[in-house]
This record gives structure tokens, sequence and C-alpha cells, in this order.
């Protein structure tokens, strides 16, 4: 649960914003979802299939930063909220 402070007026804000977020996924459920894209009305999906991953070495040559095979991302540090 977000702890989250808005004033009376962001509060009215936000939900009309979300209440068009619902409307919309709303919307969703009524799309035929038998109707993809070059596949015709009706068709099944395509099936999932596997390929081969990016070659590390590939991956690691492009990556800003490294450590042995591993890729170095910023440290995430919480708020001073806790």
């Amino acid at each position: 649960m977000a702890r989250l402070r808005l004033s009376p007026e962001e509060e009215r804000q936000f939900v009309l914003q979300l209440g068009r977020i619902v409307a919309y996924i709303d919307q969703l459920k009524d799309y035929p979802t038998t109707a993809v894209a070059g596949l015709g009305q009706g068709s099944p999906e395509a099936e999932d299939r596997v390929a081969p991953c990016l070659p590390r070495a590939f991956f690691l040559a492009n990556a800003p930063a490294t450590f042995d095979e591993f890729l170095l991302v910023p440290q995430v540090k919480g708020g001073d909220d806790g």
C-alpha cells in the first residue's frame, strides 16, 4: 500500500484519471482476442517459439559498465522515510 499524501484537488484529479483508465481497460474485454494481426478473424494466436539468446559477449561488449561477466547498474537507494 502506498502512503500517498494528496491534497483534495489532487485526489479529485486522480479519481478522474483513474476512472478513465478503468473505463479503457473495460473496453479491452470487448476486443476479439482471436483477431490477431495478419492471421485474420477467428484464427488462433501464433504459438510461442524458443529462440537463442543474444550472446553474452556481444551484450557485455555494448554495456556501459561490467564486472566479470555481469552487467553493472546504478545502486538504487531508498528515500528518507525508510
